[in-house]
């Protein structure tokens, strides 16, 4: 404000020296009419000269009239009445306003993280604090807000009261619209991004009612802001509880699935029965192979013993039980086998899709648990709240109106006006 009123001074000053160029010349002009008029040697050449100057006299002296006039009327008009204007308002008939101020912060439990390059130029992403602390402005300043306070303070009663001053006094129909635009009037709130914080300036005309709204702004806001930070935790912990109960359906299902395979085959694990087997098929090649080599010995030793043809009998039987076996693992090449005796291959082969699947299910779902813990830890451990900076406190003097300030102003302001429009009348005189 001292800068603007210094400029404005000097920028006067210059005009009236410029004004005050304009009236020498025009009285050295005046001066050298009349010096004219009152020449001797003019008034020899005869009448017709002379009438000619006082001619020129004249016009000269009723224009300067005009001009004086209409500078003093101007002056009247641009200058003395609005500060008269004013000066009358402001002291005889304003209204006191009171303004009660807080300033609160959007705070949230992140820890600290590294600030780089962007966020100090100003190009990084906005912090879930700060989007909240804009959106609790946006609330302030809309019609929830206002009927919220309304409903605990007859905004009305006094808004509308005949104590308050024609100009200040709430205008028009009492519809929620108006109401709200005359509410934007005087509640003032907005984020300072440099602090992080939201200022808040409630005016009222009487002290008392500017802190009851302010307080009721402020329990507004915080409850705004408890909401908010509760849907957010409630979401993220939805969203994961969702993903839990789906990968558990999961699970859930393909169990149901394996385990119809199970009845169907009669079978309880495939895997294990052709390890089982693979571990009786080497069994018995084992002992094939021994009693072969047994039996190879006795032939030599004795080859009309009555043990041969035992030990050779045990050898088949073995073979055959062998057959039986590696039948079970796998069918035969070119051997058709009945549909209530598959092969352990063909088993395994639709066991083993649903296995995975189980597995990969299992996997799922522990996965699921996992991001449900850590979005429950997350979101106890990034709750944002209100933070009050500087509470509402009861006013004490008005904020408005201030009439030696406001006087000054209208003078300082309408002086640079009509001061601008002389400059201009000169100028467009002087090219006339």
């Amino acid at each position: 404000m001292d800068n603007r009123s210094i400029a404005q001074g000097q920028a006067s000053d210059q005009l009236l020296t410029r004004v005050s160029g304009l009236v020498r010349a025009e009285a050295r002009e005046t001066e050298a009419i009349k010096a004219r008029r009152d020449d001797p040697a003019l008034q020899a050449e005869g009448t017709p000269a002379l009438g000619r100057m006082r001619q020129v006299w004249t016009d000269g002296k009723t224009r300067k009239w005009s001009a004086r006039k209409l500078i003093q009327g101007s002056f009247l008009l641009i200058v003395v009445v609005p500060v008269l204007a004013m000066a009358f308002y402001t002291w005889c008939w304003a209204t006191p306003r009171y303004v009660s101020e807080l300033r609160i912060a959007v705070q949230t439990a992140d820890p600290a993280k590294t600030v780089g390059l962007a966020d100090l130029i100003g190009l990084g992403a906005s912090s879930q604090a700060s989007n909240q602390a804009k959106a609790v402005v946006q609330y302030i300043h809309s019609r929830n807000a206002l009927e919220a306070v309304d409903r605990r303070l007859p905004l009305r009663a006094s808004y509308l009261s005949d104590s308050v001053d024609f100009p200040a006094r709430f205008h028009g129909k009492t519809d929620i619209e108006a109401m709200t635009r005359y509410w934007n009037r005087m509640v003032e709130a907005y984020y300072e991004s440099s602090t992080s914080t939201i200022v808040v300036r409630v005016a009222a005309f009487v002290p008392a009612d500017a802190l009851k709204i302010a307080q009721f702004v402020l329990a507004d806001a915080e409850e705004l802001v408890n909401r908010m930070s509760a849907r957010a935790r409630d979401d993220s912990v939805g969203f994961a509880m969702k993903n839990v109960e789906q990968a558990e359906a999961r699970v859930l299902a393909v169990g149901r699935r394996f385990q119809e395979l199970q009845d169907k085959e009669a079978m309880f694990d495939p895997m294990k029965a052709a390890e089982m087997n693979i571990r009786l098929a080497a069994l018995l090649k084992e002992q094939i192979a021994q009693r072969s080599a047994d039996l190879t010995t006795l032939r030599t030793q004795t080859p009309n013993s009555p043990s041969v043809r035992g030990m050779e009998q045990n050898i088949s039987s073995l073979r055959q039980e062998l057959a039986k076996v590696e039948a079970q693992a796998t069918a035969a090449t070119g051997t058709s086998r009945p549909s209530d005796n598959r092969p352990i291959s063909s088993v395994l082969g639709a066991f083993e899709p649903l296995a995975n699947e189980r597995t990969f299910a299992e996997k799922a779902y522990q996965s699921a648990l996992t991001s449900l813990e850590m979005a429950r830890m997350e979101a106890s451990r990034q709750q944002v709240y209100l933070s009050v900076i500087v509470p509402p406190g009861l006013p004490e003097e008005a904020d408005f109106p201030r009439p030696w300030r406001h006087t000054g102003l209208t003078l300082l302001v309408a002086g640079a006006i009509w001061l601008i429009g002389l400059l201009g009348f000169y100028s467009v005189r002087e090219h006339m």
